[in-house]
């Protein structure tokens, strides 16, 4: 005791306390100090300490509400491609399958890289014949392949190279004066109301192209109006509403057996006056061989002028590749009659006679707008020389690559 009453009379003196430290000071001392140090321990025991989480298996727990919250980021995971479908280099190439192998195919086994002689040219010009390209372009042909074997080294693919040249120097000129409205539609002149007559024999796919086309023009944002004139057909008129419907296209129609010339008159009349773009106009199908029948579409395309000198703008004959030969007999009276600014060849997928093509352009003088391999919307398009003669030859095009 005596030594803390000297610890404490210490303490006094460093703080300049007077007087003598006994007893009761260190009592006094001891006790403030202890309640010094339990405050101090009191201060330290409030500090919050981590959480422990413990197990649970309650959906709503806060820790399990937290990390459904925040999930770990996650590679966003792309929806697969969907397949596109085959482009039109490969429907056409696909189309023109039969003719390709059935006939035009066939001339290149003739070239081995030896000396033609009189047997070759022979089946050369038999396989021409049956390609339905004419009798003037196969002549031709015939010629140029004779001088052509002169300078040696002919085979299979230089012959092949050889034809694509011939024939697309052949059709080139012609080819060149398409109209392009037919095909792409110019916002530039929106409201100018174009008019297109469409003719044919009935089984061409007449109605069914015209459908073909007002859906490509609309998906193009050209306003187009449909005149169904083939009146003396339900079934047609009934088709043509249904692509219509689908196109977004307005539909002209009459009573079954109206007069064709009517229809048309007010389907163009219609048009000029909601400032379409396009009138089709789906004429009857007509035999070239009636004169009587072809008399009534020139009065169709007659009719017209009364409300427009100009119009019809572009008429289109529709030619099925399956007639072959035939074909260029049906346009040749339809051009006689009508004056055709263009041709639209369908159905060349079911044919082997897609090259009479050649004949027509070439006897004509009358460029092909449109050809169709098949049934779908896509598989009709605008029709492209160097494609065609790729797809029909089996061989690239230096336009191509």
């Amino acid at each position: 005791m005596e030594a803390l009453v000297g610890i404490v009379q210490s303490l006094f003196s460093a703080i300049g306390i007077e007087g003598a430290a006994n007893q009761g000071d260190v009592y006094g001392i001891s006790i403030t100090a202890l309640l010094f140090v339990f405050s101090f321990l009191n201060l330290l025991g409030k500090k919050e300490e981590p959480k422990r989480i413990e197990p649970t298996t309650d959906s709503t727990s806060k820790a399990e509400v937290k990390t459904e919250a925040t999930p770990a980021p996650e590679k966003i995971k792309e929806e697969p491609k969907k397949p596109e479908g085959p482009t039109w280099s490969e429907r056409l190439k696909n189309g023109l399958g039969q003719s390709r192998n059935q006939v035009w195919g066939k001339l290149g086994s003739i070239f081995n890289g030896k000396a033609l002689d009189e047997d070759s040219l022979e089946e050369l010009e038999e396989l021409l014949y049956g390609a339905d390209i004419g009798p003037k372009a196969t002549t031709e042909l015939i010629e140029a392949v004779e001088e052509k074997a002169k300078t040696g080294n002919f085979g299979a693919e230089e012959f092949k190279k050889f034809l694509f040249t011939f024939l697309h120097d052949k059709m080139s000129p012609v080819q060149s004066g398409v109209n392009p409205d037919l095909y792409r539609f110019d916002p530039a002149k929106k409201g100018q109301t174009q008019v297109i007559m469409v003719v044919g024999v009935n089984g061409a796919g007449k109605t069914t192209t015209i459908g073909k086309l007002a859906t490509k023009l609309t998906r193009q944002g050209a306003k187009v109006v449909v005149g169904a004139c083939d009146t003396f057909r339900a079934a047609a008129v009934d088709q043509l509403q249904v692509w219509c419907d689908r196109s977004g296209a307005q539909m002209v129609r009459a009573n079954e057996g109206a007069n064709p010339s009517g229809v048309g008159y007010e389907a163009y009349q219609k048009a000029l006056n909601e400032k379409a773009d396009y009138c089709i106009l789906d004429t009857a199908g007509r035999l070239h061989t009636k004169g009587n029948l072809m008399e009534e579409l020139k009065k169709s395309k007659n009719v017209l002028k009364k409300l427009d000198e100009t119009a019809p703008h572009q008429t289109l004959l529709v030619i099925d590749a399956i007639t072959g030969q035939n074909a260029m007999r049906q346009a040749e009276e339809f051009h006689k009659t009508l004056e055709l600014n263009g041709l639209i060849f369908t159905k060349c997928d079911g044919s082997s006679k897609a090259g009479s093509a050649v004949a027509i352009v070439q006897q004509l003088n009358v460029p092909i707008s449109y050809i169709g391999v098949g049934e779908g919307v896509e598989d009709l398009d605008v029709f492209n020389l160097d494609q065609y003669l790729s797809a029909l030859l089996d061989v690239n095009s230096p336009a191509l690559n």
